[in-house]
């Protein structure tokens, strides 16, 4: 029984031993996509934050500013931010995929996790998916 116990003593501490100097890598993350059917159309939201150099301001450092981009089909998105909400549609693009405003005052344009936004006659270049 003495035996016994002794083994199993010296499994669990060589068990901790291996444990505690073992290097465990996170596997890349997915950007994050919730979708739900709203009325039997399917919605994709993904969330963004763009980051915001405030220098040339009272407040200096770098801000960050959240968005959620609605995508309803294959040529429809709403840029949502605290102001408010922005319906675009899709428009051609070189690279990636770009939204714009009817009126051309907002944009969407992303290429994998980044993007680039404008609203409000500010455009926000610096800006990615949050994972």
């Amino acid at each position: 029984m003495m035996k016994c116990l002794k083994t199993l003593l010296a499994i669990g501490v060589s068990t901790l031993f291996v444990v505690g100097c073992t290097t465990v890598e996170e596997p890349a993350k997915a950007e994050i996509k919730t979708t739900t059917s709203v009325n039997g159309v399917e919605v994709t939201s993904v969330a963004y934050k763009c980051r915001i150099d405030q220098s040339e301001s009272e407040y200096q450092g770098k801000f960050e500013k959240p968005f959620l981009v609605e995508f309803l089909a294959q040529d429809k998105a709403v840029l949502v931010e605290r102001s408010g909400s922005y319906p675009l549609i899709r428009v051609k693009s070189a690279s990636g995929s770009k939204y714009e405003s009817i009126d051309g005052q907002q944009m969407f344009w992303s290429k994998g996790n980044q993007a680039t936004i404008t609203f409000n006659h500010e455009t926000l270049t610096d800006c990615y998916t949050i994972k």
